[in-house]
């Protein structure tokens, strides 16, 4: 505070937001100095304090921003491993399980589809040396059926008149079964002609489809579903070991950022008692140093003086109690005098 002394009217006089205050120089003024005193003492150490607890509020709140950022930070971090393992890592391996169960039944579908091509190569090897039997068998009937020695056979069976053969067609008593005997005579010795190439051709793609299915062997899918299990467990274990690291991770700064919201709390309640002291003490002060108690009456020395000051003190009680008693009820005990 400054002081202003003044030698010419016998008093000091302040200079500050309280006005301009008499001091005189009476025991009573004397005995308010001295108070004001330690009370403006107080107020300059509490100011400190208030500044000391403000620096700590602001490493509080600083250092729980930073917690917070770090928490949400690593809890986006661990959902993207742990949504990566749900959405990715389980459907891996339960993908693998089908796949196995697929080639398993493939490979097995596969050694029955190679067991039947063979034992249809080998029937239709069969087949084709028993056509080029008959292929054998049609063309000795076909040099039987132009020799010359069998014209006169082959014009009765036929009942048609064959080259350089003196025989002639007789229609009679010729039985009706006997009427496409010439087709079905060439058709005997065309035929087997025709099968044989018939068979060559199965025979030939008979062959090609027992290639191509070893080429294709689908046992070659085992191994490579193997390492495609391995690799996807591995995978996995990474996914879950990274997981783990992140969720303990998270944990840890959980119980930090919990903490620091604490500790945060209790610096903002600190700085506000604080605060709430050097108001109180501001207020001391000024009231200290131009005490304005309108209440005291000065009018008649032989009356009291302080009778109206003891009732704006009841008003003040009456107001508490219907401040705080109201909601809550109170006792005639906490309400007496």
């Amino acid at each position: 505070m400054s002081i202003i002394s003044s030698s010419k009217k016998g008093y000091r006089q302040q200079d500050d937001d309280c006005g301009n205050c008499e001091e005189n120089d009476t025991a009573t003024q004397k005995s308010i100095s001295t108070e004001r005193k330690k009370y403006c003492n107080e107020l300059y150490a509490t100011a400190g304090e208030v500044t000391t607890y403000e620096t700590n509020y602001y490493g509080q709140t600083t250092l729980y921003e930073r917690k917070k950022c770090m928490f949400v930070w690593t809890e986006d971090n661990y959902r993207r491993y742990r949504n990566t393992e749900i959405c990715v890592g389980a459907g891996l391996l339960q993908s693998n399980e089908l796949v196995k169960e697929n080639v398993s039944s493939y490979i097995k579908w596969g050694n029955e589809l190679s067991a039947s091509l063979k034992n249809i190569f080998k029937a239709v090897k069969d087949v084709k040396t028993k056509l080029g039997d008959l292929r054998t068998a049609a063309g000795k009937l076909e040099d039987c059926k132009n020799d010359s020695c069998n014209c006169t056979q082959m014009t009765i069976l036929t009942g048609e008149q064959q080259n350089n053969c003196d025989a002639k067609p007789s229609t009679d008593n010729r039985p009706d079964e006997c009427s496409d005997a010439k087709e079905v005579l060439d058709e005997l010795i065309c035929m087997p002609k025709a099968l044989g190439f018939d068979v060559d051709y199965l025979f030939k793609a008979s062959s090609d489809v027992i290639g191509i299915q070893v080429f294709s062997n689908l046992g070659t899918l085992d191994p490579l579903q193997k390492t495609l299990s391995d690799d996807s467990k591995t995978f996995e274990k990474h996914i879950q070991d990274t997981m783990k690291l992140r969720e303990n991770a998270l944990k840890k700064i959980q119980e930090d950022l919990v903490k620091a919201v604490q500790e945060t709390v209790k610096s903002a309640n600190k700085l506000y008692n604080k605060r709430s002291d050097f108001e109180g003490l501001i207020c001391t002060t000024k009231f200290i140093c131009c005490p304005k108690c309108g209440c005291v009456t000065e009018d008649d020395n032989c009356k009291p003086r302080l009778e109206k000051c003891k009732e704006e003190i009841c008003d003040i009680c009456d107001e508490v109690k219907e401040t705080f008693c109201n909601d809550s009820g109170c006792n005639d005990e906490t309400t007496a005098g």
